[in-house]
């Protein structure tokens, strides 16, 4: 790898101590370092660059923080399948796998193509402008203000309309399943095991339970009846809706690439975060 990129979580001491530890590593193999546009104070201190367009510059990006972090190192990604080593300092932890006292061993690795990787599907949601953003772990269409309930036409692939009236949905990737969804009363889903979850928000009528759907089936969501509705994007990309405005949610046609802990499993994470494994 010739080119490492850098995110990090501003307000956390601890990811700024552990970035300037893995700039000094990195300069030490002669790996060109570039940090994301936020962070260009950071990359002239460290004699590093910055760029807006973090995944089209590296082969590897490195995520210090939580997962909130991980996120917005999937919203910098396009169609070029760059690993992501997610870091995890944050008290979560379900998708950034990486303990901080492993983070310069995972990298040595990472750097010479040993790392465990592993492909996780994303979703492509097409707003109501026509523009097509990516999501990792979750869509979510609910109120903006007042609670009000949310009339919901869904159609699913090809089959016929059917209806929700609820507070919101969740429509969550198998990864995001263990975040907003699972706090919704929605399943854990093993992330190899691809799928598009619908989750509603304290349904008053249709769809009450949550409902797994191939990933190859396209999901059209369209608000019937409503206003001051918000389509919230992995909690940083926030879309108005008006009524009769329509969303399409389907399979990403690229996955996200994340870098395995060899210490832990998806189990292993349960135990920890959820104490359900015994």
């Amino acid at each position: 790898m010739q080119s490492v990129g850098l995110i990090i979580k501003r307000s956390a001491d601890q990811a700024l101590d552990l970035a300037e530890k893995i700039c000094r590593f990195l300069r030490k193999r002669g790996t060109n370092i570039v940090f994301e546009k936020s962070c260009s104070d950071l990359a002239s201190v460290w004699a590093a660059q910055s760029s807006e367009n973090l995944a089209d510059k590296v082969d590897l990006i490195i995520s210090l923080g939580g997962d909130g972090t991980l996120l917005q190192a999937a919203a910098q990604l396009n169609s070029r399948p760059v690993p992501v080593l997610g870091v995890n300092l944050g008290r979560v932890g379900f998708m950034a796998e990486i303990a901080p006292d492993e983070a310069l061993d995972e990298i040595e690795l990472a750097l010479v193509g040993k790392s465990s990787l592993g492909k996780r599907m994303m979703l492509a949601v097409t707003a109501p402008d026509g523009r097509q953003r990516k999501s990792l772990n979750e869509v979510v269409i609910h109120w903006t203000g007042i609670a009000r309930i949310i009339d919901l036409g869904i159609r699913v692939g090809c089959c016929r309309d059917f209806e929700l009236r609820a507070d919101g949905l969740i429509i969550s990737t198998p990864i995001g399943s263990s975040a907003y969804s699972y706090a919704a009363g929605g399943p854990l889903v093993h992330p190899d095991v691809e799928g598009i979850l619908l989750t509603p928000i304290c349904p008053y009528s249709g769809l009450k339970r949550p409902l797994l759907v191939p990933p190859d089936f396209p999901i059209q969501l369209t608000l019937s009846k409503g206003e001051n509705f918000t389509m919230t994007i992995d909690g940083h990309t926030h879309i108005s809706m008006a009524q009769g405005s329509s969303v399409i949610v389907e399979k990403a046609p690229f996955p996200f690439v994340i870098v395995k802990s060899r210490k832990r499993d998806y189990f292993d994470v349960l135990d920890a975060k959820l104490g359900l494994v015994r």
